[in-house]
């Protein structure tokens, strides 16, 4: 038993190769960008083993030949790279969930554990299919899911205590850090949450973006919020709870159409904003009779609350007026360490921060939209919902996101009506809603190839922070539909935009750096 081993186990389609579906002949093998890197560091520590689902052997759209030559071309490529698959597993994944690798027991990975010594209780499961992380897990496997090669329109499948990442190298650092998943999860949300207890700050994962977090009842921990971010006091801070009874210690009332909201929508990406009891802190509200309140659907978040037995004021863990963080890696880069303790919980699902809505008037008012629709809000709530519109003056600020410049990259953003313009310009990155067949001298980073809004939310800072890290001239980003997750994603570029007019083609040519066109 002493002489078991750890292993990844990957699914080979949309986690090494950006291939999603048939993989027929070695014309068809793209690896993804980080692939090699990721896979060195995981054979550092870890066997690692591949499995192919190709579905098109059940149906002979594709042979066990064709399939084989696939995996031969890659296994080429990789050792060339020093990287060593230990076994390529191949199943013709019928669908019906009878087949080897989908079946409860998972036998072709116990084949893999009984015939190469392997320690399943200590391996890994990476895949961008919720049936990937479930079959892994029925054997004791601990499940990684990616959201690359469209795994975010899958989330729905996924339950939500499981983590998800942005790549397949963030999930080899995270296993590089965590060899003990489980263990090491619990141990740090134990260490935060004695940390809130003291008066100390904690960076943690929401279903949202991650939150920098102290105790809401404490001036002085939440203090130190302000100063790590280098918030302006006037700009009040959400405060997160785990039950209604901790709501119950924050405001005077709540409303019957608040609580038709909370019915529908908590545990969830909802923000509402309350009259407060004066217990709250003014620190937290920004001097206004008002707070916002949350409560997160994320397990992680949840039980940091809850073990730190008090609501935790949380604003964004990013600097100021910046992009927020949907991943610990993001944290990192912007406060360094600015907080006590970093629960890292793999990326954000949404990607966005939440839906804001004031209860604390006659009229429900939308301060700022999220990923739930004002249609799933108004039917829920049975009255309209008005918007709100930005605050210019810091006394009507009463909840974050109310700014009309926020999100910010340090590279200059432009909003564009067509990014084409930009085709000629290597120094001019580009931001793209979907797939598309014009080609640009600069780097192009597309949120969902197949336009899907929820990927694009969940991708939208990372494709930013991405452009924002190649020293470039300036980002063009084009707007997406005004629909759904849409709006949104395009308040956040409208907000993150050097100037909230459209950009022509008159003023391409005059964009260097440090200079505004417009």
């Amino acid at each position: 038993m002493d002489n078991l081993k750890p292993a990844v186990f990957l699914n080979r389609d949309a986690t090494i190769i950006d291939t999603v579906g048939l993989a027929a002949g070695t014309d068809q093998i793209r690896l993804f960008s980080d692939t090699i890197p990721a896979l060195q560091i995981l054979s550092r520590n870890y066997d690692l083993f591949v499995l192919a689902h190709e579905s098109g052997i059940s149906d002979n759209r594709v042979s066990c030949h064709q399939v084989a030559g696939v995996n031969l071309a890659i296994d080429d490529l990789l050792r060339r790279k020093s990287v060593r698959i230990k076994k390529w597993y191949v199943c013709p994944h019928s669908g019906n969930h009878s087949c080897r690798c989908m079946t409860p027991n998972s036998t072709l990975m116990q084949e893999a554990a009984a015939r190469y010594g392997i320690d399943l209780s200590q391996s890994f499961m990476i895949g961008n299919h919720p049936d990937d992380v479930r079959c892994g897990e029925s054997i004791g496997v601990f499940g990684l899911y990616l959201l690359s090669g469209g795994g975010a329109r899958h989330l729905t499948d996924l339950p939500s205590d499981r983590l998800v990442f942005h790549s397949l190298l963030d999930a080899a650092h995270w296993i590089g850090r965590h060899p003990k998943p489980a263990e090491q999860l619990e141990a740090s949300v134990r260490r935060a949450s004695a940390v809130v207890k003291q008066g100390g700050l904690v960076a943690f994962p929401t279903e949202t973006v991650y939150g920098l977090g102290a105790d809401a009842f404490n001036p002085q921990a939440v203090a130190r919020i302000y100063e790590a971010k280098g918030r302006p006091l006037h700009n009040p801070l959400i405060v997160h709870i785990s039950d209604i009874e901790q709501l119950e210690s924050l405001v005077d009332d709540i409303p019957l159409t608040a609580r038709s909201l909370i019915d529908r929508f908590w545990p969830g990406p909802l923000t509402l904003v309350f009259r407060k009891k004066n217990c709250v802190p003014d620190i937290v509200t920004a001097g206004h009779p008002t707070v916002a309140v949350r409560m997160p659907i994320h397990p992680l978040a949840a039980k940091l609350i809850r073990l730190s037995e008090t609501p935790i004021a949380a604003p964004s863990a990013n600097i100021f007026g910046r992009t927020s963080a949907t991943s610990a890696s993001h944290v990192l880069e912007q406060l360094h360490n600015a907080c006590d303790v970093l629960i890292d919980g793999g990326a954000c699902r949404i990607g966005l921060e939440s839906t804001v809505v004031s209860v604390a008037g006659p009229k429900l008012v939308l301060l700022r939209p999220g990923s739930l629709s004002v249609e799933e809000l108004e039917t829920a709530a049975g009255t309209d919902i008005f918007t709100g519109a930005p605050a210019t003056d810091p006394d009507k600020m009463q909840s974050p996101g109310m700014l009309t410049s926020h999100y910010q990259t340090v590279t200059p953003l432009y909003i564009t009506s067509d990014a084409h313009f930009f085709s000629d310009r290597p120094d001019v990155g580009v931001l793209l809603f979907e797939n598309t067949h014009r080609a640009f001298a600069g780097p192009v980073r597309t949120l969902s190839p197949s336009g899907d809004l929820k990927e694009a939310a969940v991708n939208l800072y990372t494709a930013m922070r991405g452009l924002d890290a190649l020293d470039l001239c300036a980002i063009a980003a084009e707007l997406l539909p005004e629909r759904g997750l849409g709006l949104a994603i395009n308040d956040r570029l409208r907000k993150a935009s050097v100037k909230s007019k459209i950009l022509h083609p008159t003023s391409c040519a005059a964009i260097t750096r440090g200079y505004e066109p417009l």
